[in-house]
């Protein structure tokens, strides 16, 4: 009898090995791990495991169109909106300087290609060249927010750039396949069939999971065994592959443009269904696939071939220099300490080389030994340009000035910023009225004054880092775009005064918290009377109590239970909010990443609580 599932287990044994074995080395991506895994059970190797078997295959292809699919999900449009309102320093422009860094990447990649093509390294230069002009939106993410710049006008750049260069690449590869199996005929606009979906699903989407009758039974379904938000988002996924192979277009364009419309239609309260999705992809299809993709390494056609060691420094080299010297158009607007290391950043790449060397392969574009030196070259980048990027922004942001800002200049907005002074709190007002903002700095608040938009207003602000913004000023319409451009420049806490109750959803939709007072007054009465303790220590200023919200980034208190974590005497952590979830700790509860901390206790104890667990 055949054991077809021998060589799952290996594999399935090693993806959770990986992880485990890394976790000492955290600089090293767990990915890099995983290919090396596969090299080493692979035929170049061990030999347990080989290419052909028909289990292992599938599976892998099916967690690489999932990968394709979450990056797909990570995209948030609104980026996009938000950098090219008008208003803004063109020459600051996130929109302006990512495009042209993405063109400069193309054409020197082209210049490369060529170059290596009339040197008889590699037989395509126009597949050579989509390869380096890849990026690892993948590592720029997580990269951004644990350096915490990512709502910066830098980090928007940086951001911008990842998603350009990873979406445009993925479409210029999947056309250009096209030509090269078909010619340049009509069935090239075929693809453009697969945006059409997109558009359509969109708009049904938006009017139909709006409908209460939809949206009650989704969330009666969403749970238990019925799961079925995971069971579409699979459908969608799957549904986007097969049109993609319908039209004979690659099947990561297909996969991911599913993810961008998963992405489009979901709501703010779907975060758990993302965690789900994370949990079944990255726990199990992601690493089949990386583990897979070392499998079919091949060792010895790059060992035994002296064009593959001589082409291994110079794609590492070509792969540093191609991303840093386009990155030189930020200059316009940064200095060289952070244009290099956003060069540095995007610089690595991961499974979108791999994917597009696969397919190179396939058509014949490339040898494997070239393959096997791009796959290289993808752990060696992946590993090192993070390190490059921290090393260079190093430079803490302990001189960046702290504060709340409030956008708006009315009554309301001056009574928050007066409450919010009162609880030792730094606040900033922004505003575009010349008159307005004199009378905010009578009442000895720093104001920055500016006629144009809220875009150009939060881009002179970049060296502040905000914790909250308050959109109080007397427009629901004028509140809506300040929280659309913080949201978009990737302010997480987000606050907003609405007026009109009919406009409640076009603020959640963007994640902002709302405040109506026709619907919260008899909230805060019910409160006052149920729990008047608890109301008192949130109002009260004339005492030296406090209740304050921090985010843990202090790396050596992840995974601690609390029962084992020496707190400052006087220190009470009354809730923990994790993603979606509000936590009621106990002494066994374990600390996570970026879990929000709700801490009771005196001035001088916050203080020194803040500087611990921010880790600032």
């Amino acid at each position: 009898m055949e054991q077809r599932f021998i060589p799952l287990l290996l594999v399935v044994f090693l993806a959770f090995l990986v992880p485990i074995l890394l976790a000492r080395f955290r600089r090293i991506p767990v990915v890099v791990g995983e290919i090396v895994a596969g090299i080493l059970i692979g035929p170049s190797v061990l030999g347990l495991v080989h290419a052909e078997e028909p289990t292992l295959e599938l599976l892998a292809e099916i967690g690489f169109a999932f990968l394709m699919f979450l990056s797909g999900l990570e995209i948030d449009f609104s980026i996009l909106f938000a950098a090219s309102r008008p208003g803004q320093d063109k020459k600051k422009s996130p929109i302006l300087l990512a495009g042209l860094s993405f063109l400069v990447t193309v054409i020197l990649a082209a210049g490369i290609g060529f170059w290596l093509t009339g040197a008889g390294f590699v037989r395509d230069p126009w597949m050579m060249t989509l390869i380096l002009s890849t990026t690892s939106l993948g590592i720029v993410v997580p990269v951004l927010k644990e350096k915490k710049i990512s709502s910066s006008g830098l980090g928007q750049t940086i951001l911008l750039s990842a998603l350009l260069a990873d979406f445009l690449t993925m479409f210029l590869i999947t056309v250009y396949i096209a030509i090269r199996s078909t010619g340049l005929s009509l069935n090239i606009l075929l693809i453009g069939i697969l945006f059409v979906p997109v558009v359509l699903l969109y708009q049904l989407g938006q009017q139909q999971l709006r409908r209460p009758i939809v949206r009650r039974l989704m969330e009666e379904l969403a749970d238990a065994t019925s799961q079925i938000k995971v069971r579409g988002a699979f459908a969608l996924m799957i549904a986007f592959v097969v049109l993609a192979e319908l039209i004979g277009a690659e099947l990561i364009l297909g996969a991911f443009l599913g993810g961008v419309l998963a992405s489009l239609i979901s709501e703010p309260n779907d975060e758990k269904i993302r965690y789900k999705l994370d949990a079944i992809g990255f726990g199990f299809f992601v690493p089949l696939f990386f583990v897979y993709v070392g499998v079919r390494f091949d060792l010895q056609a790059f060992l035994t071939n002296p064009d593959a060691w001589v082409l291994l420094p110079i794609l590492l080299v070509a792969a540093f220099a191609i991303k840093i010297l386009s990155t030189f158009v930020f200059r316009f607007a940064y200095s060289w300490r952070e244009t290099l290391s956003s060069g540095m950043l995007l610089s690595a790449r991961l499974s979108l080389i791999i994917a597009a060397s696969a397919i190179g392969v396939r058509f014949g574009a490339i040898t494997e030994s070239t393959n096997a030196a791009i796959i290289l070259i993808a752990a060696l980048t992946a590993t090192f340009a993070p390190l490059g990027f921290n090393t260079l922004m190093s430079v803490t942001d302990e001189k960046k000035r702290r504060a709340k800002l409030i956008y708006g200049g009315s009554d309301l907005a001056l009574q928050v910023g007066k409450e919010l002074r009162a609880h030792g709190d730094d606040v900033l007002f922004l505003e575009k009225d010349s008159e307005a903002a004199n009378r905010i700095r009578e009442q000895g608040f720093d104001v920055v004054l500016n006629g144009g938009s809220q875009s150009s207003m939060l881009g002179s602000v970049s060296d502040v880092r905000v914790d909250a913004f308050l959109a109080l000023s007397s427009s629901d319409d004028e509140n809506l775009d300040a929280c659309r451009v913080a949201r978009g420049n990737d302010i997480g806490h987000v606050l907003a005064f609405v007026t009109e109750p009919i406009r409640i959803p076009d603020f959640r939709g963007l994640g902002v918290q709302t405040l109506t007072p026709s619907m919260h007054r008899s909230s805060l009465l019910a409160l006052m009377a149920r729990n008047s303790a608890i109301f008192s220590l949130m109002t009260s200023t004339d005492d030296q109590r406090d209740l304050r919200e921090f985010i843990l980034y202090n790396s050596g208190l992840y995974g601690k239970r609390l029962m084992d974590i020496k707190f400052p005497a006087g220190a009470l952590v009354l809730a923990i909010r994790r993603n979606d979830e509000l936590i009621v700790p106990h002494g066994t509860t374990k600390l996570a990443a970026g879990d929000h901390l709700t801490v009771l206790g005196n001035l001088e104890t916050l203080t020194e609580m803040e500087d611990w667990l921010e880790g600032w």
